[in-house]
């Protein structure tokens, strides 16, 4: 079956996401990379200044953790997928593949907030606080892990 812009989406059918992703260098340089890369989907898509800027800081918490504590995948590189749920009420999905390390991140408690005057430490506060869920997916037939976070509706891993 298929539908027409003028015709109304059937009943229990869902809007097929636009999936976007693009490799980058295991470096530092690759998070304003990865940030802008996400920026021009998001823009494509329509998404507003705030909501962009949120998903945007996401970005470069997630790739700037793949960088700093975790290996490259086999390639050399992290990929960084960018999913977008055209809908009534649109959402993201934002993942970063990486090769893994020896931790795992871990929802951040209350008791171990860091000193907001500290440099570093503080990123899964940040992803934690503004995206609507967020989580890690490990991959044993390759090692790689992806941490992924999700704005503005349900996602591939948690079907609201």
């Amino acid at each position: 079956m298929s539908t027409t812009a003028e015709d109304p989406m059937p009943t229990g059918a869902r809007p097929v996401p636009e999936c976007h992703w693009a490799s980058f260098a295991h470096d530092a340089a690759s998070v304003p990379r990865a940030r802008h890369v996400v920026r021009r989907v998001l823009d494509s898509a329509g998404f507003d200044e705030m909501a962009s800027a949120e998903i945007e800081i996401v970005v470069s918490e997630i790739v700037g953790n793949a960088v700093r504590h975790a290996r490259p995948l086999r390639s050399g590189d992290i990929h960084v997928q960018c999913e977008v749920v055209p809908d009534a009420r649109p959402h993201v999905e934002i993942a970063v593949t990486d090769g893994g390390s020896a931790s795992r991140p871990a929802a951040p408690v209350d008791a171990e907030r860091p000193d907001w005057t500290a440099t570093s430490g503080r990123g899964l506060f940040i992803v934690d606080g503004l995206a609507d869920e967020w989580g890690v997916v490990e991959n044993l037939d390759d090692l790689s892990r992806t941490v992924w976070a999700s704005f503005g509706g349900p996602t591939r891993h948690h079907p609201h």
